[in-house]
């Protein structure tokens, strides 16, 4: 067991960090290939923001049993269905978005594992947030949405970045702009802008891969960040990484 009542207790303290660090736990779990604790984080976050509970011992074990009767009872759902619906959406969207990161295959399973513990009224809908590419134009939109993103995390050096990654093989920068970073990491009806790059920071920092990692670290400063929030968001990655049994060549990169 990763998440004991007393590390969700220390996790939910994070002073600035608010109603993120379930997304950013989240995140790093999914990386580190532990998707079973996800349930614990998402039923934790539904009681504290629905005021069934604030950080506790007691309100883990009433997590655990409300785990159980869900599985037994997808239909029962003791939270408010409107901000349950919102919350779930935040999860499952960050969850996608470790997909083009560190693996679709264990975004499936972290989804899937969120699903069946999930209350069916708050269970995603057969509708997909995304609206579908009917037209030349739409096509313009989405791709200039995901340059502007790319061009606001990585200022004055976007342009070095994108020819040493067109330089290393001219598709793997067309599929970046094309395939992730315009239809999937500037998408921002779910998550802001903010809250996608703290998702990127969590999901990088469990795979040890300090170049791409430097570049959103301040990455996040130009979406307006503050430079202690990123710093904790780090740090919370870090920690939930070493309880996964994570360890780096070289020390973690920091701003």
């Amino acid at each position: 067991m990763i998440l004991t009542p007393q590390r969700l207790i220390q996790l939910s303290n994070a002073p600035r960090l608010g109603n993120m660090w379930y997304l950013i736990a989240t995140v790093t779990l999914t990386v580190c290939n532990q998707p079973q604790e996800i349930p614990k984080l998402y039923h934790y976050a539904l009681h504290v923001n629905n005021g069934l509970g604030k950080p506790s011992e007691e309100l883990y074990h009433r997590v655990t049993q409300t785990i159980e009767s869900v599985s037994a009872d997808i239909n029962s759902c003791p939270y408010e269905i409107e901000s349950g619906l919102k919350l779930s959406d935040k999860f499952r969207e960050s969850i996608l978005k470790t997909a083009a990161l560190s693996g679709l295959p264990k975004a499936i399973n972290s989804l899937m594992i969120l699903r069946e513990t999930t209350p069916k009224p708050l269970r995603a809908t057969g509708d997909v947030k995304r609206q579908a590419i009917e037209s030349f134009a739409d096509y313009e939109a989405e791709q200039d949405r995901g340059m502007k993103f790319w061009k606001t995390i990585y200022s004055k050096i976007s342009g070095r970045v994108i020819n040493q990654m067109s330089s290393s093989y001219p598709d793997l920068w067309t599929y970046t702009i094309q395939h992730v970073y315009s239809p999937l990491l500037s998408f921002s009806d779910v998550l802001t802008p903010q809250e996608t790059s703290m998702i990127v920071i969590s999901c990088l920092i469990p795979q040890d891969v300090n170049p791409q990692l430097k570049g959103h670290l301040k990455g996040a400063l130009n979406l307006g960040l503050d430079l202690e929030t990123v710093r904790e968001c780090r740090e919370m990655a870090i920690e939930i990484s070493k309880w996964c049994g994570m360890v780096w060549k070289a020390e973690v990169a920091k701003l």
